[in-house]
């Protein structure tokens, strides 16, 4: 099968239709030759990976130009066998040309289209014949790889995507953390902010075991105008919940040994926790047939914006707090569970429109927004103006209205 798609800004629609039929031959065809090139070595990658050996070829045409177009089109169908045009995605005129083709070769070519928010997948030729074998699903790190980017995975590299596992036990863990930092999450994010600066500092090392020597450590703060926390009743009920053991708070300071590893990471970055909270909730949601709503769901996705762009000296890497995915959409979510400012609703908006384009969902949680003041009312009309959903006061939500929330994120 040669399959002809029509090149578009949204690299999903450039490359699902592989992903779909694998098809012998992909043949993309556009105005932009540079871009185009540039795109097929990475969704030449993409298939490599999947085990798909298609081939990908590009053919420039002048977009303003039907005859061009239509010409070129005739050319393909006649020297290539059992010809598909996927109309998902292209300009204008190409979708026309692709009408004359038809016409003119009728019978030799099919042609589909496929709707990439509900799944759908369109007979365009109205022959009864469909062309897809494979779920319309991709992972996180497929789609940002389909946009040009990568996902930092090595920890050689200092900021990378940390292997988190969801298993029950950690589950239960998150759940439990959450259930504290919820009762009242300045609190808590001054507590476990001020075990972040220590651990940022070395003072932790990779021991699990920890000795707090109270003057040391205050003058350590001092020097960020930090002051230093200790919440007697927050560490008792860490360790009631088996989140940390051998606790000591006298006079001179605190000792305490975390559980595990992912416990102290959780421990030691205030936000953490509410992340990790929606995401596993999200992993947990089904719909009415027992299927995931989510096919993937991570956790601090650390992400090299041009991975593939060899003449690009300067790299963008950043990290976004949740990035899941519905089939062939993302949903970029950024987790704020304190003081955040507009800075933050635009590094939302630029990740998901670099790597959704228009299908992408654009979610901002917060737990007291409302204690922002005035900021508030300038963070919610920002967040209007850029499509952004926002959940308000998740720390309120009991966990039924919560899934029912997050049930829609990839819908509204």
């Amino acid at each position: 099968m040669t399959l002809i798609e029509f090149f578009d800004s949204a690299s999903i629609e450039n490359v699902i239709g592989a992903l779909l039929c694998e098809p012998d031959h992909v043949i993309l065809i556009g105005d932009k030759g540079k871009q185009m090139k540039k795109g097929i070595a990475v969704y030449q990658q993409l298939m490599h990976a999947r085990g798909i050996q298609t081939r990908f070829h590009y053919l420039v045409v002048n977009k303003n130009n039907l005859q061009d177009i239509v010409t070129s089109l005739s050319h393909i169908v006649e020297n290539h066998e059992n010809c598909v045009f996927d109309l998902t995605g292209g300009e204008d005129l190409c979708l026309v040309a692709t009408g004359v083709v038809m016409q003119r070769y009728q019978g030799q070519v099919q042609c589909h289209r496929f709707n990439l928010q509900n799944g759908v997948v369109y007979d365009c030729d109205a022959d009864g014949q469909i062309c897809r074998l494979k779920p319309m699903e991709i992972s996180v790190e497929e789609n940002i790889l389909i946009y040009g980017g990568e996902v930092v995975e090595d920890e050689q590299k200092g900021l990378y995507t940390y292997p988190w596992e969801f298993d029950e036990e950690f589950v239960r863990d998150v759940r439990a953390m959450w259930s504290l930092c919820r009762e009242n999450a300045r609190l808590w994010n001054a507590q476990i902010g001020m075990f972040g600066i220590i651990a940022e500092n070395g003072s932790f090392g990779d021991s699990l075991s920890v000795s707090v020597v109270r003057d040391e450590v205050a003058a350590l703060l001092a020097r960020k105008n930090i002051h230093f926390v200790c919440i007697p009743s927050l560490l008792h009920d860490l360790e009631k919940c088996g989140l940390i053991y051998d606790l000591t708070i006298t006079g001179e300071g605190m000792s305490f040994t975390f559980k595990n590893q992912n416990v102290k990471r959780c421990l030691t970055v205030a936000g953490q926790v509410l992340e990790l909270m929606i995401a596993s909730r999200m992993l947990d949601l089904t719909d009415a047939k027992g299927q995931k709503i989510y096919n993937d769901v991570r956790v601090g996705v650390v992400v090299d914006w041009d991975a593939f762009d060899e003449d690009n000296a300067v790299r963008t890497i950043n990290e976004i707090d949740i990035v899941a995915m519905r089939g062939v959409r993302p949903i970029f979510i950024s987790c704020k569970n304190g003081n955040f400012d507009a800075n933050e609703t635009y590094k939302l908006n630029a990740v998901s429109e670099r790597f959704g384009a228009k299908y992408a969902k654009k979610v901002l949680v917060t737990t007291e927004l409302d204690k922002l003041g005035d900021k508030a009312e300038y963070l919610r009309s920002r967040m209007d103006d850029m499509k952004i959903r926002l959940l308000e006061d998740v720390d309120t939500m009991d966990d039924n209205e919560l899934d029912r929330v997050l049930r829609s994120l990839w819908s509204n």
